[in-house]
């Protein structure tokens, strides 16, 4: 990855990546927090919030976006995800490259100063985050929570998911449960506050036009005056497929039933595994939409996703009752002659033209560069060019799209049944 993207070490488990390309007209400055995911990611969740409102130099909202405003439109976000083990906390600034600048102004430093503020320096009320912000930005990722239990198919697949992997890190949500929210305070998100910065593991990506001179040097004063105590980074685990499929029946008061079935796999071949997948349910070609969906017409959706880190795939389904059944298994019968070779070359041609111009799609933007970059830095086996995995994926033979088809077992089985069956039978 050092090779590939420039990355160097600038503090104790602090990283800082440049890709520069004149094809983009603005900079992406990226600090990204690695951590297990654990009963702590309700807080770690909240304070990338609190940390993009404000800071000392500018201690409201409105001050920030102001001046943010001034530096024609830049702007300073927020993400947390999961990523099979780890929870990702990330504050990012976006500003415009300063050869676009009216009258030459350094554009990028002056977004870099105000990031560095809100990261290290931020708004504090006796030695606290504000109460009446903390309990917003609460408030805000319980909505997000409760919007994600109320999209029934992201519901579904993650309690499939979360059955899937029980007792491990990935068992848990990105940004927690409502309770654990609920129960943070000033003194645990002080806490967390500084875990962050202290402890975790630091990854900071630059994407854009500039060729970012001074800023790796900005971010190593900053850290430096950091009493660093990094935790031991521990890599994603894959996960155990269990003794017997683990099935689950909930009922809710839905117009639609769900199903998902996640499959484990212990191959660590990604490229055969990807084709595989994709052959499977992920294009509109592929077996479970054109055959399961189109052709038998069992299912509102269906489709599949990899997730080769924890080495499974999903089959997601939403269907009427009556045909729970008959979906489940002709999505397993489908599998079934993947694993016995029944599909043709040129499917497996169309799948692979499919994956290649997605991943080069992805690099049209800079956020797409950043998540490429972190790729490669937290899964080795994708710090490689485009190029070089454009040849990996036209490599893969039909033995090996078949091994990985016959390497998936069924782990999980999650059902989401409406109430509504006995009314449509009578």
């Amino acid at each position: 990855m050092e090779n590939l993207y420039n990355r160097r070490r600038i503090a104790d488990e602090v990283y800082f990546t440049s890709v520069t390309d004149n094809k983009f007209k603005i900079n992406r400055i990226s600090v990204i927090f690695i951590t297990d995911l654990s009963d702590r990611a309700s807080c770690n969740a909240v304070i990338p919030r609190l940390l993009s409102k404000c800071s000392e130099d500018f201690d409201t909202m409105a001050k920030l976006n102001k001046k943010l405003a001034g530096l024609y439109s830049a702007n300073i976000t927020w993400s947390v995800k999961a990523d099979g083990d780890y929870q990702i906390c990330e504050l990012s600034a976006a500003v415009l490259g300063n050869r676009y600048a009216l009258e030459g102004e350094d554009i990028l430093r002056e977004a870099l100063k105000i990031l560095i503020g809100c990261i290290f320096r931020p708004y504090f009320e006796n030695g606290r985050f504000p109460s009446q912000s903390l309990e917003i930005e609460k408030q805000n990722q319980i909505d997000d929570n409760d919007a994600e239990i109320n999209d029934k198919t992201s519901y579904a697949y993650y309690k499939a998911y979360s059955e899937a992997f029980r007792g491990e890190p990935a068992e848990i949500r990105w940004g927690g449960t409502n309770e654990q929210v609920e129960a943070i305070n000033g003194d645990s998100a002080l806490e967390t506050y500084r875990r962050l910065i202290d402890e975790t593991r630091v990854e900071i990506i630059c994407v854009g036009e500039s060729k970012f001179e001074g800023v790796e040097k900005m971010f190593e004063d900053a850290f430096s005056a950091v009493g660093r105590k990094p935790e031991c980074f521990t890599a994603t685990k894959l996960s155990s497929v269990k003794p017997e499929v683990s099935r689950i029946t909930e009922t809710l008061d839905i117009e639609q039933s769900k199903l998902v079935m996640i499959f484990k796999t212990g191959l660590r071949k990604k490229y055969p595994l990807m084709v595989m997948q994709h052959l499977y349910g992920g294009t509109e070609s592929s077996k479970l939409f054109s055959i399961v969906r189109e052709k038998m017409s069992l299912c509102y959706y269906c489709f599949s996703r990899l997730g080769y880190a924890k080495g499974f795939v999903s089959t997601e389904c939403g269907v009427d009752h009556d045909n729970l059944v008959k979906t489940e298994a002709e999505c397993l019968n489908q599998l079934s002659e993947i694993a016995k070779g029944n599909f043709t070359d040129d499917e497996v041609t169309k799948v692979k033209l499919y994956i290649i111009n997605l991943m080069r799609s992805g690099l049209d933007t800079v956020s797409g560069v950043a998540s490429k970059c972190l790729s490669g830095i937290l899964y080795p086996e994708n710090a490689i060019s485009i190029d070089e995995m454009s040849d990996r994926i036209n490599a893969v033979t039909r033995e090996e799209i078949i091994e990985a088809a016959q390497s998936l077992k069924l782990d999980t089985v999650y059902i989401l049944d409406t109430n509504k069956k006995e009314e449509a039978a009578q």
